[in-house]
């Protein structure tokens, strides 16, 4: 027969299942009941903070809206503040130029052709790259020469310098107060006419003039120029462009050009040599017509030889100086100017545009003043409760 168990039993059997299983703490239970487990709350505390949001946004908007009349009469002067700005202010035109510069072939040829007499063509390294001409459109010596070229305004030449100056009254006087206006560019320049000069060339070139290509891939360059004064502005455009590209190209071409000169010399040189040496030889056999010792006949014959061996020079250099030539037209760069500044010049600020973002900042700054202004009354009625 089975044993009946007894509870004391059964619970002897449990204990030390008992003993295994951990104990609840009591601060794990309040936490528990205070913090439920529970998947539903959760959302229904997102829907609360969404309509909580929904009401403070109506809330805001409703706060603002009392103020509509204040908001839109600070737009409104911001907007006149800024269409007046734009229109009591200098007038700021803008002269773009674009062209395209396309290099020349390479001068491995000529290199080789001019070799055969001792010539050099200097390309064995890059010089003055395209970048670099972007660079060179900046640079004091090409800006300053600009400056001092001459343009004519209604019928009288004036220094594009001079022109500068007459656009600001106040640079006028100064200058004219240092005794060094007007610019002579004959007798140009001392110590203080280059550092007067020099601060014009860094203001030009720092501040108004741009020059950078359309695209990396692309040959095409823009230049351009903001300035008060009409003529000035698109006569420097213009003027930049001009003397720019031409010392580019000269400098390029320089080598080249210079032995091409030899060789031209060269040509000329041995041309009247082979024209004295032909009439030397007409001149020998005159007088050994009647001659029958073949030892007489012999400074003919050198001359003959002579005459053969200078034609022959002579053929080839000429030869060469053609295929030099040719070769350098093919190595110089082509710059070809595809868009002038049209006139009138474009003014660069709009008093439409200046109004608009003068109004659009009066709204911006007047609903950023509003809004703080709320957020802090708000804090210091929280502040307030609290300490209640």
């Amino acid at each position: 027969m089975k044993k009946a168990q007894t509870p004391d039993s059964q619970h002897g059997m449990d204990a030390p299942d008992a003993k295994n299983k951990p104990r609840r703490q009591p601060n794990e239970q309040a936490s528990r009941q205070a913090y439920p487990e529970s998947g539903g709350d959760q959302g229904n505390q997102d829907e609360i903070s969404l309509a909580e949001l929904w009401l403070k946004a109506k809330s805001v908007i409703a706060y603002l809206w009392r103020f509509k009349f204040l908001i839109m009469a600070v737009g409104l002067l911001f907007a006149l503040g800024g269409y007046f700005k734009v229109k009591m202010a200098k007038p700021s035109y803008s002269a773009s130029l674009n062209f395209a510069l396309e290099q020349g072939g390479g001068s491995g040829g000529l290199g080789g052709l001019a070799s055969q007499f001792g010539f050099s063509m200097g390309g064995g390294g890059e010089g003055l790259g395209g970048d670099n001409l972007l660079s060179l459109m900046k640079s004091r010596r090409i800006v300053q020469d600009v400056l001092l070229s001459k343009i004519y305004v209604a019928g009288d030449s004036v220094l594009l310098l001079d022109q500068y100056l007459r656009s600001s009254d106040k640079l006028l006087a100064k200058w004219d107060s240092l005794g060094i206006y007007p610019v002579d560019p004959l007798k140009c320049c001392d110590p203080k006419q280059d550092s007067a000069i020099g601060v014009v060339v860094k203001a030009v070139s720092e501040k108004s003039l741009a020059v950078a290509k359309v695209d990396k891939k692309l040959s095409f360059v823009t230049v351009s120029y903001t300035g008060s004064d009409p003529v000035f502005t698109g006569a420097f455009v213009e003027l930049l462009t001009a003397k720019s590209t031409n010392f580019y190209v000269q400098t390029k071409m320089a080598n080249a050009r210079a032995n091409i000169d030899l060789l031209e010399r060269r040509v000329d040189s041995v041309s009247a040599e082979m024209q004295a040496a032909m009439v030397g030889f007409a001149s020998a056999q005159d007088q050994n017509s009647f001659t029958v010792q073949s030892v007489a006949k012999v400074p003919s014959v050198q001359k003959q030889m002579k005459v053969t061996m200078l034609t022959t020079l002579y053929g080839e250099l000429v030869k060469n100086l053609e295929l030099s030539k040719t070769m350098s037209a093919r190595e110089e760069p082509l710059i070809t100017i595809i868009d002038r500044p049209h006139y009138p010049l474009r003014v660069r600020e709009s008093k439409l545009k200046s109004a608009v973002i003068g109004g659009f900042l009066g709204v911006f700054l007047t609903l950023l003043f509003l809004g703080g202004r709320a957020f802090l009354s708000d804090l210091n009625k929280q502040a307030a409760a609290l300490k209640q």
